[in-house]
């Protein structure tokens, strides 16, 4: 019993010296918008009165918005050191099927209890996140027997879902996720050099950008630019400036600019090149989406 205490001591004060040494080392990737984010999450709590929280890019809880206590039941279970292991473990995996499918994710603990999460991607595909919602007790799940009076008393107390109503919860989360993640209230921050050249991409669409060109903006090599804009963007140099090229194809079409100036300002070599690029990319062909 007494080398039981002992190995829960040293495992809090590590996980907790590990989550803070995590948290500074990636300080700097994280602005986040804090008054509105917790202006969010406050009318969340009191629409919903569940348990929805915010995970970083560490999967570690962010505790600073106003959020629903840890129900009585979970808190009572996690004193115990070897089943909050176990938690850590059962969020953890789960996290990252919902990053691997970029969806809503809606299962069960190892206790049984409803969990959701929602995945948050920037429109660079990087990953900026989660949030998390749960701790619920299923609609007719009957009381656990085999735990004490007390938490039998803290599992009924539990609120109850369907599992339908949780998908339908995680869905509202993630339109909410997309109003999150378009007015930028979760912001990954870029490395310097990377934002001179993010500015320059976006300026200079009418032009043919080479990764020589980027470097000499920040006054690095192109092989640097190359080894590195993937960590900063979420995807190599050529498919971020063709997926920026894209986006700027589209509205230009949609105002009635024709196929062949939309090609010619956009640095495409000639429309029949822009005309394959642009199918291949958004799976129709430009004139399709061209307003007459």
């Amino acid at each position: 019993m007494y080398k039981d205490f002992i190995s829960c001591i040293i495992l809090y004060f590590f996980e907790k010296n590990l989550h803070y040494a995590k948290r500074e080392h990636h300080m700097l990737k994280y602005n986040i918008k804090s008054t509105e984010f917790d202006n969010i999450m406050t009318l969340l709590y009191r629409v919903f009165d569940i348990r929805i929280t915010l995970f970083d890019l560490q999967e570690h809880e962010i505790p600073s918005f106003h959020i629903k206590e840890m129900s009585g039941f979970c808190n009572e279970r996690r004193k115990d050191c070897r089943f909050n292991e176990e938690c850590i473990k059962c969020d953890t995996s789960n996290l990252i099927i919902a990053k691997a499918q970029k969806d809503v994710h809606i299962y069960r603990c190892h206790e049984g209890l409803l969990e959701g999460i929602v995945p948050l991607y920037n429109k660079n595909n990087t990953y900026l996140g989660a949030i998390v919602f749960g701790q619920l007790r299923e609609c007719g799940k009957p009381v656990p027997v085999n735990i004490s009076a007390r938490l039998k008393k803290l599992y009924a107390a539990l609120p109850e879902f369907t599992k339908k109503q949780l998908r339908d919860i995680g869905d509202l989360l993630k339109y909410l996720s997309e109003y999150i993640i378009e007015n930028e209230l979760i912001k990954y921050q870029n490395k310097p050099w990377a934002e001179k050249i993010d500015a320059y991409i976006n300026n200079h669409l009418t032009e043919k950008i080479s990764l020589e060109t980027l470097g000499k903006i920040v006054n690095r090599s192109a092989t640097f630019i190359s080894h590195h804009f993937e960590e900063e963007f979420g995807m190599p140099p050529k498919q971020y400036i063709l997926r920026k090229k894209m986006d700027a194809a589209m509205e230009m079409l949609k105002q009635g600019e024709s196929v062949y100036n939309t090609a010619n300002n956009l640095a495409f070599y000639d429309e029949f090149h822009f005309s394959k690029a642009f199918k291949a990319y958004w799976g129709n062909p430009p004139k399709q989406f061209k307003q007459e």
